[in-house]
């Protein structure tokens, strides 16, 4: 694999900083520090985390903060370019997963669940089974729906740590996971957390992803909101903020 990096650049969008990778690169990149002993955490991150971000210090130096930090929406791929970095590409979340079980295949990396519903988790380890044999899966657990004081951290560090992951996914919603995953990998010794949002559905089946043009044109929100009507408010401002700034970056 090709030697990149050993820091990723970033560019800001506001005061949220999003790292300057596509796909490859960021496949490239999580093996390099897999091979090199440097954990950390990744988020993969849209629309509304940018907005919420540039709402929350606290939330906005949890994603500054992170290993990477990837444009999962389009987005924040659109700022990139307008701004000069023809090179960054969108690093959907489904995508990033789906890429990391085939490196797995070939590097003998091992992973762990983390979040959604029983049923969704049992559904996509078995996938997974089918999907990507070989590829060895530690454990996968349904927390119980709680807000993040109610979590035993050390806990369930002890519990990664005994299991020994290559990499936690943890499906828990933003901002929830990435809050989750700030307090618990400064415990973990040789595990990279991931937070994938809906992944786990989308992967199980159990939550039908937008289609392509949808996603080219940056509407995944709509479709997901138009499947979600109440949610309507959660999408369609962080949105609306996020085209503006896409238009600041053009015109800028």
């Amino acid at each position: 694999m090709q030697e990149i990096a050993s820091i990723i650049n970033r560019y800001s969008i506001g005061k949220f900083r999003v790292s300057q990778v596509n796909l490859r690169r960021a496949v490239a990149y999580i093996s390099q520090c897999i091979n090199n002993g440097k954990y950390g955490y990744i988020c993969v991150s849209n629309a509304r985390v940018a907005y919420q971000s540039n709402n929350d210090t606290e939330y906005c130096t949890i994603q500054n903060n992170s290993l990477l930090t990837v444009p999962d929406g389009k987005p924040l791929v659109w700022i990139a370019h307008n701004i000069g970095l023809k090179d960054v590409g969108q690093v959907a979340g489904n995508e990033l997963f789906h890429a990391l079980l085939i490196e797995s295949k070939k590097n003998g990396y091992s992973h762990y669940f983390y979040g959604s519903t029983p049923s969704t988790i049992a559904t996509m380890s078995k996938k997974m089974s089918v999907d990507y044999p070989g590829v060895e899966l530690k454990g996968a657990v349904s927390p119980p729906f709680q807000p993040i004081e109610a979590y035993d951290i050390n806990a369930l560090a002890e519990e990664i740590n005994h299991k020994a992951p290559t990499f936690l996914w943890i499906g828990l919603g933003a901002p929830k996971q990435e809050r989750l995953m700030a307090l618990l990998q400064p415990k973990l010794k040789k595990t990279i957390c991931i937070g994938v949002g809906l992944v786990f559905e989308y992967y199980a089946g159990t939550v039908k992803r937008a289609p392509n043009w949808a996603r080219k044109l940056g509407l995944e929100w709509l479709v997901r909101t138009l499947q979600q009507p109440k949610r309507l408010k959660m999408f369609a401002i962080p949105f609306m903020w996020t085209i503006k700034e896409v238009l600041k970056s053009k015109f800028k």
